[in-house]
């Protein structure tokens, strides 16, 4: 009966052992995927304008170039808007946010 036991005890905690190992393993590309998302969440939605896309990324993320490629003048003007909208930012802080 002991030794049923200590086997059924053993199992549990090479389970909890491997169970903490993989979230040691995978919490820092968890981390690393959910931060690229973020970054390019406003660029990617669907049904947005190309204003409404710079705005939300002039609020709380980088200037996107690609989105800007494609959308020209309305992105860089969205962007702006929106930068400008945070407080304590300038147009010059702004615009200089868009250089390459």
């Amino acid at each position: 009966m002991m030794k049923i036991i200590y086997q059924i005890g053993s199992i549990i905690s090479n389970n909890l052992f491997v169970g903490v190992l993989y979230s040691i393993l995978l919490l820092p590309s968890l981390l690393i995927t959910r931060g690229v998302i973020t970054t390019v969440a406003a660029s990617s939605e669907k049904g947005v304008s190309c204003f409404d896309r710079g705005f939300i990324d002039g609020e709380d993320h980088p200037f996107n170039q690609r989105t800007f490629d494609h959308c020209g003048d309305d992105y860089y003007q969205g962007f702006i808007s929106g930068c400008v909208s945070v407080e304590s930012n300038s147009r010059d802080t702004c615009e200089s946010a868009t250089d390459d």
